[in-house]
C-alpha cells in the first residue's frame, strides 16, 4: 500500500473516526483526528470555540491544522464533516492524500450519533435530521469532487467497512 496519508470524508456519523483508527491498526500506521488536533492547538473543545469564536474562526483552524498534518506523514486522518467546505481544503487533501469518502444514510447516522448531540455543535438545534438533510444538500457534491474512492457504510459495522475501504484502496493503487 502506498505511504500518502489516508484521509476520511463524509458527513457526521459516517463512521470516519472509528474507520480511520481500525484502518491505521491494520496498515500499522498513526491515526490522526483532525478534530482532536484542533482541540489541542486551540485548547478548547469544538463545542467552545463555536460558541466563543464562531464556525469560521474553527474552519481557519481546522485549514490550518490539515496542512500541518498531511506533510510528511503516511498517517490516516479521521477529517470533519465540514473539511470540504474550504476550496484550500479540498486542493490540499486531493494533492497530499488518497481521500476516501464515507457515507451512510440519514437513519443510519442519527442512530449512531444518538449520543453524541452535545459534543456536536451543529445538531443542537431542534431538528438534527432537517439539520443533516441540509448539509448533505451543501456538502455532499463536495465529497464527491474531492474523494478517490467512496463507500457505502448503511448497515455495516466497522470491521465490515474496513475491509471494503482496504479493497478499495487496493483496487486504487491497482489502477494508479
Amino acid at each position: 500500500m502506498q505511504h500518502r496519508p489516508i484521509a476520511f470524508i463524509g458527513p457526521m456519523g459516517s463512521g470516519k473516526s472509528r474507520v480511520a483508527e481500525q484502518l491505521a491498526r491494520r496498515l500499522d500506521r498513526p491515526c490522526l483526528d483532525l478534530d482532536t488536533e484542533v482541540e489541542q492547538r486551540a485548547r478548547q473543545s469544538i463545542a467552545t470555540i463555536f460558541a466563543s469564536a464562531g464556525e469560521t474562526r474553527f474552519r481557519e483552524l481546522e485549514c490550518a491544522a490539515l496542512r500541518d498534518v498531511l506533510v510528511d506523514t503516511s498517517a490516516v486522518i479521521a477529517t470533519g464533516g465540514g473539511v470540504v467546505l474550504a476550496e484550500r481544503n479540498r486542493d490540499l487533501l486531493k494533492k497530499h492524500a488518497i481521500v476516501v469518502w464515507l457515507q451512510a444514510d440519514l437513519p443510519t447516522r442519527l442512530e449512531r450519533m444518538r449520543d453524541e448531540r452535545a459534543q456536536r455543535p451543529l445538531l443542537h438545534g431542534d431538528d438534527p435530521a432537517a439539520t443533516l438533510a441540509k448539509l448533505d444538500a451543501i456538502r455532499t457534491p463536495l465529497y464527491r469532487e474531492t474523494a478517490d474512492i467512496m463507500v457505502e457504510t448503511s448497515g455495516l459495522n466497522v470491521d465490515e467497512v474496513t475491509d471494503q475501504v482496504v479493497m478499495m484502496l487496493q483496487q486504487h493503487e491497482a489502477a494508479a
